[in-house]
Parts: C-alpha cells; sequence; structure tokens
C-alpha cells in the first residue's frame, strides 16, 4: 500500500516459518503483520479438477503475489478512476495461490478467517489488482486472520468439456472447485496462522459475491465455511432451467471444440490462442460462468432453488446506490446546484415520472441531494432485495440486507458505485484519496468495517454502539443504509426502485446538468 512506513521488518532463515499440511513455507512480518503472498494450495492440469499438492522438502519463499489467471488483456488503467486504483500482474495458468494476513502464528489464537474472493465477473480480475483488497488492516483492526484467493477464471475455469471423457467431468465449474480446493487448504492448515478452521467467513464483490452464491448452491463447499457475504453480487435472474442453461454451455463448448480442431489441440493451444478462438466464434469471454448440473452445482437459486444445506447460514447482501449507471461528466459540485437545477437533472432522466420519483427519493433517502435520484440503481438493488426475501421465506433466518450510499468529495461529490465499499471494509480508505470526505469517512468505516467483523465473529452484524440492524423477514423487508444518516429501514425504497427501473431496463441514463465543467 501506498504510504505504508515500515518500522521493523523480519524475514530470515527460519522467521516467518509455518509448516503447512504439504510443507514449510516462509513469509515475512513487517511491523505486527505476518504476511505470507502466493501461497499454493493446490494444482491443476487445463480443464481439470484440481488436485492436492505434493509434498516438498525445503522452505518456499512466499514473499509476493502469485500468478493471476490469464484473461482478455486490459484497455486503459481502469479509464484513470482514482477511486480504484489497480495494479497489473505477470499471468499464468498455474495460479492456484491464495494470500494470508495475520497478527499471530499459534494454533491457540483462534481467531475469524474471512476469505475474500475477488470481483471482475467470473471472467476477469485477481487478488491483487485493486489495493484495497491488501488484508493487511483487516487483519489488523478487526482481529481476523484475512486469506484471499487467485483461482482459474473465463474459458479455464468455466468450459463444459463434460462431453469430450471423464477426466473433464467438472470443467464447467473448474474455477469454483479451485475455491473449494483453497477452502480445503485454508480448513487443514489456517490454525497455524492462528485462525480458527471452524469459524470461517466467505466474502466477495460483483463476480466475488456471485461466487460466494455459487459455493453455497454447491455441496462441495459444505462444512468450509460458516457464514457468507454478498456484496453486488446478485444481478438480474434469468429465465432459463439449469437444464436449459447446461445445454447451451455444452454448445458452447463444442464450437469452440470444433474451431481448435478438437479437444486434444484445446487443451495443447496457448492460451491466446483460447483468446482466439473465442474471437473467432463469437463467444466472449463474460459469457462464461459456473454451469449447472455440474458435479454438486445444482444452478442458481431463481432457478434451482436454495439449497435447504445452507439455510441456516448466516448471510448479508447488499449493494451500492449507483452500482454500474453511468454518471455524468458535466457536473462538479453536487451541492451547488440549486433546488431547481437537481430537479431538472430528474426531468432529464426520467420525463413525466419525476415528480413521484422526487417524492419517492426524499421519503427513501431524506438525507441525499436530490440530485443524486439521477443516478439511482436498480439492476443490482431489485434482485439482491428479492433474493434476502425469497431466502428469508426459504427459511433462511438469518439473512441481512445492506444498502451504501455515502458521498464522498471526489470530482465535485460521488456518490457510492460499484466496489465503492471496499476500501471501507478492508479498512484501506486512508490509502484511496477519493475516498476522502473528511471525518465522515472514518465514521463510515467504523461503522460498516466494525459491522463487517461482528459479523465475522459472531454471525450477527451489530454491535454495541450500532444502530440495530434487523433481519429480513418477508414481511418486514429490512434494509440498514450505510449514508450520512445510519439505519435500518423497512421496504423503503421499494415504489421508488419500481419507478427507476424502467429506465434502467432500457439503458435510459441521466444527461448531465451543467452547473460547472470538470
Amino acid at each position: 500500500m501506498n504510504g505504508r512506513v515500515v518500522e521493523t521488518f523480519v524475514c530470515s532463515e527460519f522467521d516467518p516459518v509455518v509448516n503447512t499440511a504439504a510443507g514449510r513455507i516462509r513469509g515475512y512480518k513487517m511491523n505486527d503483520m505476518y504476511t505470507f503472498l502466493g501461497v499454493r494450495y493446490a494444482t491443476a492440469e487445463r480443464f481439470k479438477q484440481p488436485k492436492p499438492l505434493e509434498p516438498w522438502d525445503d522452505i518456499v519463499d512466499t514473499q509476493d503475489f502469485g500468478l493471476q489467471c490469464p484473461q482478455v488483456p486490459p484497455r486503459i488503467p481502469f479509464d484513470s478512476n482514482l477511486a480504484f486504483p489497480k495494479r497489473y500482474w505477470p499471468q499464468g495458468e498455474d495460479c492456484l495461490t491464495l494470500n494470508v494476513w495475520t497478527t499471530e502464528l499459534s494454533e491457540t489464537a483462534k481467531k475469524p478467517v474471512m476469505i475474500w474472493l475477488h470481483g471482475g465477473g467470473f471472467g476477469t480480475g485477481s487478488y491483487m489488482e485493486l489495493e484495497c483488497y491488501d488484508g493487511d488492516n483487516m487483519a489488523r483492526y478487526g482481529g481476523v486472520v484475512t486469506v484471499s484467493i487467485n483461482h482459474r477464471l473465463n474459458i479455464l475455469g468455466y468450459i463444459d468439456l463434460s462431453d469430450y471423457g471423464p477426466e473433464y467431468e467438472l470443467s464447467g465449474i473448474a474455477g469454483m472447485e479451485d475455491i473449494v480446493a483453497a477452502l480445503k487448504w485454508v480448513r487443514d492448515n489456517i490454525a497455524k496462522f492462528g485462525g480458527d478452521p471452524d469459524n470461517v467467513t466467505i466474502f466477495g464483490e460483483s463476480g466475488g459475491g456471485a461466487k460466494v452464491r455459487a459455493l453455497m448452491q454447491m455441496g462441495s463447499a459444505d462444512g468450509l465455511y460458516h457464514r457468507a457475504i454478498v456484496e453486488s453480487g446478485i444481478m438480474r435472474a434469468g429465465d432459463v432451467t439449469p437444464e436449459q442453461e447446461k445445454a447451451a454451455a455444452k454448445e458452447r463448448a463444442k464450437i469452440i471444440v470444433d474451431a481448435a480442431g478438437g479437444i486434444e489441440k484445446l487443451t495443447a493451444m496457448p492460451y491466446y490462442g483460447l483468446l482466439g478462438l473465442m474471437e473467432q466464434t463469437g463467444v466472449s469471454s463474460r459469457t462464461f460462468s459456473p454451469v449447472p448440473c455440474t458435479g454438486s452445482y445444482a444452478g442458481e437459486w431463481h432457478n434451482a432453488g436454495f439449497r435447504p444445506e445452507t439455510l441456516n447460514i448466516p448471510l448479508i447482501a447488499g449493494s451500492t446506490f449507483q452500482e454500474l449507471v453511468p454518471r455524468p461528466k458535466n457536473i462538479n459540485d453536487k451541492s451547488a446546484l440549486t433546488e431547481e437545477e437537481r430537479y431538472a437533472a430528474l426531468v432529464a432522466a426520467y420525463g413525466d415520472d419525476a415528480p413521484a420519483i422526487r417524492d419517492e427519493f426524499k421519503k427513501a433517502y431524506p438525507e441525499l441531494n436530490l440530485y443524486y435520484a439521477s443516478l439511482l440503481d436498480t439492476m443490482v438493488r431489485r434482485p439482491t432485495s428479492a433474493f434476502c426475501v425469497a431466502r428469508a421465506a426459504a427459511g433462511g433466518e438469518n439473512t441481512w440486507n445492506f444498502m451504501f450510499a455515502f458521498e464522498t468529495w471526489y470530482k465535485g461529490g460521488w456518490m457510492s458505485t460499484h466496489a465503492d465499499e471496499l476500501a471501507f471494509i478492508f479498512h484501506n480508505t486512508e490509502y484511496i484519496g477519493a475516498m476522502y470526505a473528511g471525518e465522515s469517512t472514518k465514521k463510515m468505516q467504523d461503522l460498516i468495517f466494525n459491522a463487517w467483523i461482528s459479523f465475522a465473529r459472531t454471525g450477527d452484524p451489530n454491535y454495541e454502539g450500532m444502530p440495530e440492524w434487523k433481519r429480513v423477514t418477508p414481511d418486514e423487508r429490512s434494509c440498514f443504509v450505510f449514508s450520512s444518516s445510519p439505519g435500518n429501514r423497512v421496504a423503503f425504497d421499494e415504489k421508488l426502485v419500481e419507478l427507476v427501473r424502467k429506465y434502467r431496463a432500457s439503458g435510459f441514463g441521466a444527461p448531465p446538468v451543467s452547473k460547472k465543467n470538470d
């Protein structure tokens, strides 16, 4: 992390060294934090399920990040977005590694374990891509052991080649089985890093949240985690059945195998040859995701139902205020807009529905600038709320819903968009300048960070001094709003979301209302 000061540093021949089930690994200790990076948890041949590690005799250095899974090359660095400082790293298929941050190497410490699943859908990303993913502050201030995982993505992790031999039976969920293998590594080894293998929380954002959902639908992951958090990982559900999804995945695989000239050539060609095949056949990298009816993965909650085995697991699910709604580029100081100018943004975005949306927005978010109503997300918020209510109705009594709606000063006022909560949840806002909004940043970080830590410790996000966050029930559809007026609200935005939804579904966004140029 930028700005981190080294006061003490230890990395000697035998310190810090941990004897894992497969062999000894050496990390380093900087200040109060033990760090082990790029730790191998399994191996895998292309398209095949992961295998346990072969034991080794020497001490293996684990002091730098491992390879990230090959993926479509990025364009310019995330549109130069200061809210999401990114890092780039060498790629390779030998990418089954994880990172561990802890303040103790004691088997008696029994700290809660928080396992991070990175975003990027099922096609891109890595555990070190965003600076805010670094887990040392979470371990330091939360008293937990933080773990993050790399695994196979896109065509490498989710092409269904089961028609081409039993060795490819699980190819359609290979990336998810990688994560299961990592969870098994945690079960077998994390006690030596101060963690409690019987108190494991899986959490992820966007594609990482979707991976959390998928794990809960996989019998092979049962017993390997005990709490779950889904951040911005639930979007509009399709109408197809799991069987139809399986058939479509097999058809995509056949198109690619045929274009390659056979399964042998597909397994042997360099990764960028696979990219060329996808481009040639018109099969996008984003098309790949876990294939239902594969191994123990039945399918998603909306078409396969909630697995009874996971309904007892405490779960938090939520989203951010704006998510992926495009933001205008010609608005600077949102607070300087007059009330008429704020309302004009609603008229430009919603036409004749603007008066009703204004009224419902003021009821739902009385603390927020009316201008932001023109940028409200429904693509993630609506299905997330539906997911929570459906899970509660199915018997998932320990289900909590949240909305992150925090404004920073970035670009004249920046309302929470996709992944904005991550710096707060990892306790890393001090390293992300665009997240800064004075003392309110620290207060928000303390509030949501401690809720996540409380949840990891006890299975309940509530802690002393926090406004009560109520569970979701079908009759009382609670949601905790993390904003300048934080607290639990019941069915507070349902009318607003329904009014806005038709504009988001059509791709209709908010045209700029200019006060000043950026």
